[in-house]
């Protein structure tokens, strides 16, 4: 979507398409990334402008939710005078290696050094689908996130069991200038406690670190770290699909009708418990 000025594009911004599970069934979601306003043209509304049409624009082709990751603090201000709200936090938990405490490595933990096949993006899929409200990744985006990572020297860390079954998954960003202690795990998908230990270790080991800092859902006992914001654009169909989950719910169709965009956002991502998830890898 672009504003022109004689000729010249002064203010554009990509939709970008993904799926998203939602009340036991699969929303469409217009991803706002590169929105931009030339220097000389910033200060005159042209972004609001912009933002507005493009809500049209989701409305003729049928797009549920709108979502974005503000690029900087003060731009969660500006989101919300446009209808977004906060509706995808995550936690950050430190774990340091422990040199004389091994544990039970019965499981094959190595950095994949191959594009990533279907089995290992079927495990991804799966293990994003397990949760709530979660925002998916098709294969191709999968591949496309792998090889950024490869750009940076990181990798995916997959765990295996015996039957070369993957059974954990982590994107794994090296130390680099700012945190030269520790790795840093963007995503990180397990199927057990043992498999998450073992992870860690390995992965802490390999790069001659003792620590990693990982991102996860929220979690009660930790700090909520505010990430992405959303819009619902199709209100019927939303409140009626929540509606069908949520039958002994006090809350009516009218009720949810009246409310402001901002208010029923937060209430049909379930904002009060923060148990929507943004990929972590969308940023």
């Amino acid at each position: 979507m672009t504003i022109e000025r004689d000729g010249t594009v002064v203010s554009a911004l990509q939709m970008l398409p993904y799926t998203m599970t939602f009340c036991g069934q699969e929303i469409s979601v217009a991803y706002i990334s590169g929105a931009c306003t030339s220097p000389s043209e910033q200060g005159k509304g042209l972004m609001k402008q912009l933002l507005r049409e493009s809500f049209d624009e989701m409305r003729r082709r049928n797009i549920d939710i709108t979502a974005l990751i503000p690029a900087e603090k003060w731009l969660f201000n500006y989101y919300r005078s446009m209808g977004y709200t906060e509706v995808f936090e995550y936690s950050l938990v430190v774990y340091t290696r422990n040199e004389y405490i091994t544990p039970e490595l019965s499981l094959q933990v190595e950095p994949l050094n191959k594009i990533p096949d279907a089995t290992l993006y079927a495990y991804f899929d799966r293990k994003l689908r397990e949760r709530q409200t979660s925002i998916l990744h098709t294969y191709d985006d999968f591949v496309t996130i792998y090889k950024d990572l490869k750009t940076v020297d990181g990798t995916f860390f997959v765990a295996y069991n015996d039957e070369m079954q993957p059974v954990g998954l982590a994107h794994v960003t090296p130390p680099g200038k700012t945190n030269p202690e520790n790795v840093f795990i963007k995503e990180f998908l397990y199927n057990n406690e043992q498999a998450k230990t073992q992870m860690l270790f390995e992965i802490t080991k390999s790069f001659e670190v003792e620590k990693a800092v990982y991102r996860q859902p929220f979690s009660n006992h930790l700090v909520a770290y505010p990430y992405g914001m959303a819009s619902v654009i199709n209100k019927e169909k939303l409140i009626g699909l929540w509606l069908q989950a949520h039958p002994e719910s006090s809350v009516t169709a009218e009720e949810m009708e009246a409310m402001d965009i901002r208010s029923l956002t937060a209430h049909l991502f379930d904002y009060a418990n923060k148990t929507a998830y943004m990929s972590l890898m969308l940023d």
